[in-house]
């Protein structure tokens, strides 16, 4: 839940005069691209929308809590929370919702970043049906590579799956020869920065 502060700004300047024409960006959706430094509003949505006014109640009474645990930690209160028990066929908020809000909390200097890479990168914390329209069918960022939840019957478990070097894994696949740029926060560790040889921060 303790997203950086909003350091766009400063991570896109730093490139506004580079070439990207030909390059690969790999872009740390939460970090870069994202001006809010919380997630707990989006998972309050999916709480709410899915769930019922009982489940979002239920997140709000914990959101101290998730407030003084680590980030890790906090997420996995928060799908907890807000998946556990929710049909995975039905679940519609990634795509109906959640992208209007998205869309209001992205910054001018993502949109003009996105648009000059070869091809895009979009890597996530929160869960893959979180994010994935958003991202591939409104800021047309051709991979991404979110928390996967586990499934059961059906239904969310409320449980991701370990992604230890699995995304890492995932992007290399992508990558093929590609030049590539990385936008991250200095702040935060992620073994899939490795992928790039440029790294912005």
């Amino acid at each position: 839940m303790h997203g950086s502060r909003f350091i766009s700004q400063t991570l896109m300047s730093s490139v506004q005069d580079s070439d990207l024409s030909q390059k690969t960006l790999i872009l740390d959706v939460e970090e870069t691209l994202l001006r809010s430094s919380s997630v707990f509003p989006y998972y309050m949505l999916v709480a709410f929308e899915s769930g019922s006014l009982i489940r979002a109640f239920v997140l709000f009474a914990l959101y101290p809590l998730i407030y003084l645990v680590n980030d890790e930690l906090s997420i996995k209160i928060m799908v907890m929370v807000s998946f556990f028990g929710i049909k995975k066929d039905g679940f519609r908020v990634g795509s109906s919702v959640l992208p209007k809000f998205f869309l209001e909390d992205v910054g001018v200097e993502g949109f003009d970043v996105l648009r000059r890479g070869k091809k895009t990168v979009g890597v996530s914390k929160l869960p893959q049906v979180m994010v994935e329209c958003f991202l591939k069918d409104y800021l047309e960022i051709d991979y991404v590579f979110g928390r996967e939840l586990k499934v059961f019957g059906g239904y969310f478990v409320g449980l991701m799956k370990e992604h230890k070097n699995v995304i890492e894994r995932l992007i290399h696949e992508v990558l093929e020869d590609d030049e590539t740029v990385c936008f991250s926060n200095k702040s935060v560790k992620r073994d899939w920065i490795a992928c790039s040889k440029v790294c912005h921060k």
